[in-house]
């Protein structure tokens, strides 16, 4: 069995002109909190997307990093004038995308292409990070997990695996799930807190 930890990027800068910001003075720190958690000391693989808040997430373990495109977050064209209901839409049709933009289930495609050739060349027994983004990740799970959008403008989710709520609300930057791997399927996902809470991980902001 292998280990694959999903990380959505930690909190980056917000208000700028920058279209790809880095990470803010909080989200280096809450990122290096978590890394302290020693799910993390027995990481071997590192992939992130190229997103400069991705990168700079996944550098802070002090690993080689892979940046892989296919990581990265969801195109959704251009929204100008668009309203709540284009954003309920864009959340809850898995097939509806906006020009020069993605589906959902365009975006869950490339990231297990992604993720499965990553646990390829992962040894068994051995753990993987990704770091990636919300709506990235959130389109992965969706192959094993029931994912609901409970509030399209909030940007709430509910999400479901086998039966137990994995999370219902928000998605917190620097914050993830952990995916117990055999033969390319998940047989138990945890959040971090849920870890934490059997004693595995001890999350400390």
């Amino acid at each position: 069995m292998t280990t694959l930890l999903l990380l959505r990027h930690s909190i980056p800068e917000r208000g700028g002109s920058s279209p790809d910001p880095g990470l803010s003075a909080e989200g280096l720190q809450r990122a290096a909190a978590v890394f302290q958690n020693d799910a993390f000391r027995t990481v071997s693989l590192v992939w992130s997307s190229p997103s400069l808040r991705a990168l700079q997430t996944a550098q802070l373990l002090g690993l080689p990093v892979r940046q892989d495109t296919r990581l990265a977050e969801r195109r959704t064209g251009d929204t100008t004038g668009q309203d709540a209901s284009f954003w309920k839409r864009q959340y809850e049709d898995p097939d509806f995308k906006n020009p020069d933009g993605e589906s959902f289930r365009e975006v869950s495609a490339r990231m297990a292409d992604c993720i499965h050739e990553l646990l390829d060349s992962l040894p068994e027994g051995q753990n993987a990070l990704v770091v990636s983004h919300a709506a990235a990740i959130c389109s992965y799970l969706q192959r094993f997990c029931t994912v609901e959008v409970t509030d399209a403008a909030q940007k709430l989710r509910r999400i479901t695996f086998q039966g137990e709520v994995l999370l219902d609300g928000h998605f917190w930057e620097a914050d993830g799930f952990v995916l117990h791997i055999e033969n390319r399927r998940p047989v138990l996902i945890r959040t971090y807190a849920q870890e934490c809470h059997e004693g595995a991980m001890t999350i400390t902001y």
